[in-house]
């Protein structure tokens, strides 16, 4: 039987932490563990996490979900022959990783999979379905676009060592990152149309599907203070340039320097609108980020 770590970080997560732990700990025919990172709980997060035999915890001050992602994945033991990504307020169906393992299991370099997720609501009724093509066929496109949910993803070990090769200096989103680096180890992806797992949205959520004002969006459009993906996609460059296929590393070297070459600018503003890969509205603000320097 396989054997799965499943990476999760918490951070005041007792209202649903329980029935995650449960769905997670209940997956078929695969044995899964829990190495779980707490980020600064004030809660019973922790008090709940140590109840479970095959949850093993940690703390740490207050990362924020990147950087405690990024910690998880090198503090997790490379004996696993298969690691996935878990945000702790979520439902998971039996069938999620076994899934998503049947999808990679005869690929003998890095691979990533990811899904279509259930949008649900607080207490798990149905709002829509959601679906990334997270193949990165066009990587210029998808360095760009890339907005797949981190929760999804389950890879294999070839891929974890090449994420514990390089440990980078600034990191946008976790989530990117791992994609990111399988793009650049030239890997193997796979995108399931499926859903396995319920992806709840409340009020409390870090991350999420919500919806911002149209006033919130645009001032986070052109006063971005996050870290740039950009900068990030540096990173890769420095850790990843002499593993990439050529077509990949020029891709990376347009997204990172469009702030000071209008010519790379003007490539990715001249890029389609491709409906498979995004949606319209968040393929107009990442143009809008190319415009302001804030992406």
């Amino acid at each position: 039987m396989y054997r799965c770590l499943i990476l999760l970080s918490t951070y005041n997560g007792e209202k649903y932490l329980p029935e995650l732990l449960e769905s997670v700990l209940a997956q078929k025919d695969i044995y899964v563990d829990i190495l779980a990172r707490d980020d600064g709980s004030t809660d019973k997060t922790v008090e709940i996490l140590k109840k479970y035999d095959r949850v093993k915890v940690y703390g740490g001050n207050n990362l924020k979900p990147a950087k405690s992602f990024l910690d998880l994945i090198w503090k997790a033991d490379i004996n696993y022959d298969y690691y996935a990504l878990c945000d702790q307020d979520d439902v998971w169906k039996e069938e999620k990783i076994i899934s998503a393992v049947k999808c990679i299991e005869n690929i003998d370099k890095p691979a990533l999979y990811s899904s279509a997720v259930e949008v649900v609501d607080k207490d798990l009724t149905f709002i829509r379905k959601s679906f990334i093509d997270n193949t990165f066929k066009n990587p210029l496109y998808d360095i760009l676009t890339y907005g797949t949910p981190g929760c999804t993803f389950v890879f294999n070990k070839a891929l974890m060592k090449k994420l514990k090769q390089y440990k980078p200096s600034v990191i946008s989103m976790h989530d990117s990152w791992i994609s990111f680096v399988c793009l650049a180890v030239n890997g193997f992806f796979y995108s399931d149309h499926n859903a396995y797992i319920m992806y709840r949205q409340h009020d409390a959520n870090v991350l999420g599907a919500q919806r911002h004002s149209l006033k919130d969006t645009l001032m986070g459009i052109v006063k971005n203070k996050n870290v740039l993906r950009s900068d990030m996609a540096k990173e890769i460059l420095k850790g990843y340039s002499e593993m990439m296929p050529e077509k990949t590393k020029e891709a990376f070297i347009v997204f990172t320097e469009y702030k000071e070459n209008l010519k790379y600018k003007l490539k990715i503003l001249m890029l389609p609108y491709n409906k498979k890969k995004t949606t319209k509205r968040t393929f107009e603000k990442v143009k809008l980020r190319i415009v302001f320097n804030t992406i």
